[in-house]
C-alpha cells in the first residue's frame, strides 16, 4: 500500500492526521536537515498506524515536504 504524506518539519508540536483525500499530514519538531525529520516522520506515522518504523519506506520525496511512502504491511487499525 502506498500513501502520500505532507511533512511540516520544524513545527512547534508533533501530530499526524489523515486528510480527506486519504493522504496524511505529519508535523514534527525535528529539523529538515541530515534526515532528522524523515526519521521522525517514520516514527510518528508508524505509531499512528500501529506499525513498526521498519515497515514504512520513503519511496519518493526524500528531500521534499511531499513524500510517497510504501507500507510493507497492512495497517492494523486507523486512529
Amino acid at each position: 500500500m502506498h500513501v502520500k504524506v505532507k511533512v511540516n518539519a520544524g513545527a512547534q508540536s508533533e501530530s499526524v492526521r489523515q486528510l480527506s483525500d486519504g493522504s496524511y499530514q505529519v508535523r514534527t519538531r525535528a529539523p529538515a536537515t541530515r534526515g532528522k525529520a524523515n526519521r521522525r516522520v517514520l516514527e510518528l506515522l508508524a505509531d499512528h498506524l500501529g506499525l513498526h518504523p521498519s515497515e514504512i519506506e520513503i519511496v519518493a520525496g526524500h528531500t521534499s515536504p511531499i513524500k510517497h511512502m510504501r507500507l510493507r504491511r497492512q495497517k492494523r487499525e486507523l486512529r
